[in-house]
């Protein structure tokens, strides 16, 4: 979003499968970005109103998408505000790391898994309402740790789910539940 002296922040992030764009509105208040290839399937807004009219059951289900994305909204927005730096570039490694593998299928170990984290650090940091320096000392105390191997600066290796789990500050639980969103 843009703010008013014209500065652009990211205020969330997309992942496969997910829809964006409004529904009965002419246009969007936000501009979307692709940090990677991307294939979009749009659709023309009276066409797609038209569906839903006819198909009741994915306007519901789509009602529900949207209200948990306002609830991951929510819950983000409390972690951005009331946790450390720490806890959030933990979180946001956790979050990344089990919407990385749900991508990709993958069905062995999380606590062996390489995160691909697709955005500069500048917009890490952006997002996480922090610096980059700080980002930086953060992820490399992670590193210290054995938390994480650095592989590059988009691609980490989670050594150790546990500890991850414990620089967030939340519970496994409330992090997947953060993630399957």
């Amino acid at each position: 979003s843009a703010s008013a002296n014209g500065d652009d922040h990211i205020v969330g992030l997309l992942f496969p499968s997910d829809f964006f764009g409004r529904l009965f509105a002419e246009e969007s208040r936000f501009a979307y970005e692709a940090v990677t290839d991307v294939t979009l399937c749009a659709m023309n807004k009276s066409g797609f109103e038209r569906f839903l009219i006819d198909h009741p059951g994915v306007e519901h289900e789509m009602l529900k998408a949207k209200l948990d994305e306002l609830d991951a909204v929510r819950e983000w927005a409390a972690i951005t505000n009331g946790h450390t730096t720490m806890q959030r570039v933990a979180t946001l490694l956790f979050v990344f790391s089990l919407r990385s593998r749900n991508q990709h299928r993958e069905h062995g170990n999380l606590s062996s898994h390489v995160v691909h984290v697709p955005l500069s650090r500048r917009d890490i940091a952006d997002y996480l309402g922090t610096t980059p320096e700080t980002l930086s000392r953060n992820i490399q105390t992670l590193a210290r740790e054995k938390v994480i191997r650095i592989i590059n600066a988009k691609h980490f290796e989670l050594l150790n789910v546990n500890e991850l789990v414990m620089h967030s500050g939340e519970s496994r639980e409330d992090l997947e539940r953060i993630a399957a969103r």
